[in-house]
């Protein structure tokens, strides 16, 4: 358990940070997801890949319009809160920002660019 990915998020004095756990209703586990995002439904929600601002970022901060950059990428999240793990609350704190340091701090060990892919609006310009 010790090089295990749950023990990669620490607190600043090294301590394992403890991982609050949600209830995930029936039909939104990561397998549902991943099944989602292979069905052909656009969760993108743009037509075409463009170049964002910050700011234009910020005005997707809602719970039914949820954008998000990790690592230079913006994603529509938009559809993914009910699926995520950590709860609603957790990914909302990132909305309309840059979540690349909050999402390296809480699960390093996730492929984002995988699972996000069909949810990729752009690039932060």
């Amino acid at each position: 358990m010790r090089n295990s990915p749950q023990m990669l998020s620490t607190l600043a004095n090294g301590q394992p940070r403890a991982r609050k756990k949600v209830f995930i209703k029936p039909g939104f586990s990561q397998l549902d997801w991943m099944r989602l995002t292979t069905s052909g439904e656009d969760l993108r929600g743009v037509q075409e890949l463009r170049a964002l601002t910050a700011e234009e970022v910020a005005q997707h901060n809602k719970r039914n319009d949820c954008w998000m950059i990790i690592c230079g990428k913006v994603y529509n999240v938009t559809r993914y809160v009910e699926f995520h793990p950590g709860g609603r609350s957790q990914l909302m704190r990132a909305a309309g920002k840059d979540g690349t340091k909050l999402f390296f701090e809480t699960h390093a060990w996730v492929n984002f660019e995988s699972m996000l892919k069909e949810c990729l609006v752009g690039f932060l310009s």
